[in-house]
């Protein structure tokens, strides 16, 4: 029982990842629709209502509007896999390419209202090459908690310091942690 325990806990930073993951490439899926789908219902409708030259105008903006809708589409159908084995490979396989792992949150509150709030989880690799997941704050937080037992040798959290020394030499960031 107590071996089991401690496999589902080994292994639940990867299913944290796997589904930071599938909503990152399911929210990409469905901007992309979106954008085709408006896209189209207003080519059709300015047809109908504008005359040519408008329409001319107006269609290479939609089109554009559309392209950009595939161009997310795509990247959320075929990227995703990419994405998924690399994160995994490095994580299972490779953890001393981590050298540090943090997350950014961003709000944006014009007037004391609040419009956007979100967080990232930055993963900096070795090569200085880094991973960007969009996930809740809740999850981060969690899935950091996980990810220190898996990866020793990666530094946890932002300070201008480690920003400095991982554009110096990203060995450096690791270093500091030790010290």
């Amino acid at each position: 029982m107590k071996q089991q325990d401690t496999k589902s806990i080994q292994f639940a930073d990867i299913v944290i990842v796997k589904s930071a993951l599938k909503r990152d490439r399911n929210l990409k899926v469905c901007i992309g629709l979106c954008l085709i789908l408006i896209s189209i219902g207003l080519l059709i409708a300015i047809t109908r209502v504008f005359p040519t030259k408008t329409v001319y105008v107006l269609s290479v903006f939609l089109l554009l509007t559309g392209f950009t809708g595939l161009y997310f589409f795509l990247q959320g159908l075929f990227r995703y896999d990419i994405q998924c084995n690399y994160l995994l490979k490095l994580l299972l396989h490779q953890p001393d390419e981590v050298v540090w792992v943090y997350y950014r949150k961003v709000e944006s509150s014009p007037f004391g209202i609040q419009l956007l709030k979100f967080t990232t989880l930055f993963i900096c690799l070795r090569n200085r090459d880094f991973i960007a997941l969009p996930m809740p704050e809740k999850q981060i937080r969690q899935l950091m908690d996980l990810l220190k037992l898996r990866l020793t040798s990666a530094a946890f959290g932002y300070s201008i310091q480690r920003s400095q020394l991982y554009d110096i030499s990203p060995d450096l960031v690791g270093s500091e942690k030790d010290s």
